[in-house]
């Protein structure tokens, strides 16, 4: 049976877990940092390193995309008192920019973030994250036959001048 203590873990870590992707998907370095205990680790496979390292290391890898976007799942998160095991589902789009010729992909990811969560001081943060990789593949496309933003369209940054952060 759940207690609400439980059910505060769970939307916590769950909180965490959604920060940590739209701090990647905006670029927000400090975002991404906070999502990991000082001494938490973070295994990407090509990167392994501190939550701060990690943070700094997509910051200089991912601008080259034009844009990316991680489709998170409900976590399933197993609590044990302060810890937590937690799985995450993701598919991560990494839409290039145009080459010389116009043409541009999207490399899609299926991976899975199996994390290690630590509550301390009474926060819930990971203390280990290891990506899975499942699947993956690229699609080409022709960029300049996508729809085209009108000039008074809402259209996302990759920075602070996101409209998420305005009120923030």
């Amino acid at each position: 049976m759940l207690t609400t203590d439980d059910l505060i873990a769970r939307a916590e870590i769950t909180d965490v877990i959604q920060r940590l992707a739209r701090g990647t998907d905006r670029l927000d370095r400090d975002l991404m940092a906070a999502c990991y205990h000082p001494d938490g680790f973070d295994d990407h496979n090509s990167f392994r390193g501190s939550g701060e390292e990690f943070a700094d290391w997509v910051c200089a890898v991912l601008p080259h995309f034009a844009a990316t976007t991680h489709f998170i799942a409900l976590p399933h998160i197993r609590l044990n008192d302060d810890t937590a095991q937690v799985d995450t589902y993701c598919v991560a789009h990494h839409v290039s920019r145009p080459g010389p010729d116009g043409s541009a992909t999207d490399m899609v990811m299926g991976l899975r973030y199996i994390d290690r969560f630590e509550k301390r001081s009474g926060q819930w943060r990971i203390a280990k994250r290891v990506c899975a990789f499942d699947w993956n593949y690229t699609v080409p496309f022709d960029p300049s036959a996508t729809f085209q933003w009108e000039a008074d369209f809402t259209v996302g940054a990759r920075d602070r001048t996101d409209p998420s952060y305005f009120g923030s």
